[in-house]
């Protein structure tokens, strides 16, 4: 679709996430869980927040795909291909905590051009434009301010990651938020100074990944390599950290250890 104004659909992608945040929540007064066989807990919220959003979505960029947590990955169609969590942080969700989200970005032609964010239970929404900056609500959100990460400032990162690398000094100091959409909301807004990532999916990750972008921040491997969205449209987790940090942070993993 050359041509195509990706900002002109920034609106009635907000609107769509804030509808289907509205839905998870409804879900609760009848919540279902079940497990994966990955262990993980799916609701019906899930499911019920995704069959709506790959109705709307597809209908929203005429010729698009989906790619979704919980039906499948198809490949990027003529109008792209929507990446959509339907609700990233189901663990929290489901056990009460505002810290979870509904996530959706659309890929075209290799790149994220468009993303959406809802914090259902924040009340807040995010987005990013390629090319057009990052925004919560209709605020232009401030460039990330660039320069390395002192220990007193705070990074999200999991166990798993201190696992694979567990010599590794990380900087800054610890923080766990469950969600994806929570630490990659929470860059853009500086609330925390980067997180690192590991074992997502692009689905898990592409909305955020294009805030930080929009707003100056590193998007990258933590050793160093690039960080190429047309590498990752398989549909396998990532097998490496993978970092958002300040740009000029200075942090690298150290391969010799």
């Amino acid at each position: 679709m050359p041509g195509m104004a990706w900002a002109d659909f920034r609106p009635d992608l907000i609107a769509l996430v804030e509808e289907a945040g509205a839905m998870a929540q409804a879900c609760r007064a009848s919540l279902t869980r079940d497990l994966k066989p990955d262990g993980s807990i799916v609701t019906n919220a899930d499911r019920d927040v995704e069959t709506f959003l790959r109705e709307r979505l597809t209908a929203l960029v005429p010729g698009s795909s989906v790619w979704g947590e919980e039906f499948g990955h198809t490949e990027e169609g003529e109008g792209g291909l929507w990446l959509v969590d339907p609700v990233d942080g189901t663990t929290n969700f489901a056990w009460g905590s505002p810290l979870w989200g509904v996530s959706v970005a659309l890929m075209k032609d290799g790149e994220v051009v468009l993303g959406a964010v809802r914090l259902p239970d924040l009340a807040e929404s995010y987005s990013a434009v390629r090319g057009g900056g990052a925004f919560v609500a209709n605020r232009r959100l401030s460039a990330i301010e660039p320069g390395p990460v002192r220990d007193h400032e705070p990074v999200s990162y999991n166990d798993s990651v201190v696992r694979r690398h567990p010599k590794q000094r990380f900087p800054g100091k610890q923080r766990c938020n469950g969600a994806m959409v929570i630490d990659g909301c929470f860059v853009a807004a500086q609330r925390i100074r980067g997180l690192i990532g590991i074992r997502e999916k692009l689905y898990d990750m592409a909305a955020v990944a294009l805030m930080g972008l929009e707003l100056g921040a590193a998007l990258r491997f933590a050793d160093g390599r690039p960080f190429v969205f047309a590498d990752h449209t398989a549909d396998r987790p990532l097998g490496e950290a993978w970092i958002m940090f300040p740009a000029e942070s200075g942090f690298v993993l150290d391969t010799a250890i």
